[in-house]
């Protein structure tokens, strides 16, 4: 049985966020240590990470310092589709997550219970931080129940939004939209305030043109928010911009631009990172993110310039959690800055893209496959 171990900065760090959410320094000083300890353990763990990092040079005696973070060996996407990456007994595993490309060949992440705990008490910290003191109130998911789909981001949400929110509803079930049931809920007086929306942005598209053809508007509430989870490239084979989106759904369903957010998220992480009302992807205190050069993968750029988004995840106690992705991106505020919002950095740009000549994959592919609503979905 698995032994929880509560006494390594990374628990230390999640137990102390909100009394340390303002102290930058203290925050960086854990982080360190969060993902130093998570090197440790998985070095010693993971024979294949052991192996990989031995061939790469590197071993532990050289992670001193936070500049050393960005010596540590990163673990390409195609590793997780080509090997089974462990660092605890098969057994011990409780979710296993896929995540596909256009190829078919599907990125496969193992996780135990410990790093679920952790990924939950993380998601919570993000939430709050997305609804930002208002009640929790209800959330209308435009993604398939968890017994439909075995994308990360459905199984996930599916175990952290019923702890978190006071009541949810699934309206995509067999591959269709169910227009008329959503729209009756969100107008039900009994539906817990404040309403927010969750889903891909094809599928909030497709809402707010149906409800623009029949003549429909809503005013959501105080607080509202209504969040994506990625797919810009998903629909109908072209970008989205996300300026018209944000304006779109704001007109639809009567929410400030500034409440319809963007999260950001990959299989093989243990976390989600949001907008924020100045449209920044706020990375989470625990998560590093490096961005690389794609000439030279070990490099990293300096600040600002755009290159390969990596992350380095202490969260993760299954599986070495230290990924270099196929997303180009840049850092909009450093580690010691303040974000224009007000809160603490880092963040992301919210402009992503994949890299030249990398397969469009992730969840909202999966779903744009599954779900069927060229048409006005049930009415």
């Amino acid at each position: 049985m698995q032994q929880e171990q509560t006494n390594w900065a990374i628990d230390v760090m999640l137990e102390n966020l909100r009394n340390l959410a303002e102290n930058i320094y203290a925050l960086k000083s854990l982080k360190f240590q969060a993902i130093k300890e998570a090197f440790y353990f998985h070095y010693e763990n993971c024979q294949n990470y052991r192996n990989y990092c031995d061939i790469s040079g590197f071993s532990p005696d050289e992670l001193n310092f936070f500049e050393d973070l960005s010596k540590i060996p990163l673990l390409p996407l195609n590793v997780f589709k080509a090997y089974k990456v462990l660092s605890v007994d098969e057994s011990e595993i409780t979710m296993i997550s896929k995540s596909s490309g256009t190829s078919q060949k599907f990125s496969i992440v193992y996780r135990d219970e410990i790093t679920l705990r952790r990924l939950e008490k993380g998601l919570f910290y993000v939430l709050d931080q997305l609804v930002s003191g208002f009640n929790k109130g209800y959330v209308a998911m435009l993604i398939p129940p968890p017994d439909e789909s075995d994308t990360w981001m459905v199984q996930i949400l599916s175990r952290v939004f019923p702890k978190y929110f006071e009541d949810e509803d699934y309206f995509i079930k067999g591959g269709e939209l169910d227009f008329k049931g959503f729209l009756q809920r969100l107008m039900d007086p009994g539906t817990p305030r404040p309403r927010h929306l969750f889903g891909p942005p094809f599928v909030l598209l497709k809402i707010a043109e149906i409800m623009k053809k029949r003549g429909i508007a809503l005013q959501l509430d105080e607080g509202s928010i209504v969040s994506t989870g990625g797919g810009w490239k998903m629909y109908e084979g072209n970008k989205i911009d996300q300026k018209d989106f944000r304006q779109m759904i704001s007109g639809v369903f009567g929410v400030p631009v500034e409440n319809v957010r963007d999260g950001l998220n990959c299989t093989e992480i243990n976390t989600w990172m949001i907008d924020c009302r100045c449209f920044y992807k706020h990375i989470p205190p625990w998560l590093h993110v490096t961005i690389r050069d794609p000439e030279n993968p070990e490099k990293e750029v300096p600040h600002g310039e755009e290159g390969l988004i990596a992350y380095l995840d202490p969260l993760s106690n299954s599986y070495p959690a230290f990924v270099l992705t196929d997303d180009i991106g840049r850092l909009a505020v450093a580690e010691d800055q303040k974000c224009s919002c007000g809160m603490s950095g880092p963040c992301l740009h919210s402009e992503i893209r994949r890299a030249s000549g990398a397969e469009s994959k992730g969840c909202a592919l999966k779903l744009s496959q599954y779900l069927s609503i060229e048409g006005n979905g049930r009415a």
